[in-house]
């Protein structure tokens, strides 16, 4: 997956799924990177920092679980400095 981070110009923490045809053309597909990616981040939520955060999938995420998509988006944003490494040490679960 792909994490664009970019600072927040009113304070509110925003984000966004972009999932296109190039990612598969089953539109079933695509919809659920679309909801692993909408679950992780509501997971992390209360954690993140404040920023504007896109998230794009790729396609090695055709056949993952929700549990490894979440832990990936926790490690890219300890990376990006959004999220404390405490919380991508043990992600949450639902």
């Amino acid at each position: 997956m792909l994490v664009v981070v970019a600072p927040a110009p009113d304070k509110f923490l925003r984000c966004g799924v972009i999932c296109g045809k190039k990612y598969s053309l089953l539109s079933v597909e695509r919809n659920r990177a679309r909801r692993l990616l909408w679950e992780s981040f509501r997971l992390l939520k209360s954690e993140i920092a404040v920023c504007r955060i896109v998230l794009i999938p790729r396609r090695n995420m055709l056949k993952s679980k929700r549990g490894p998509v979440t832990a990936e988006l926790a490690a890219m944003l300890v990376r990006a400095g959004m999220l404390p490494q405490s919380v991508a040490d043990a992600p949450p679960e639902c």
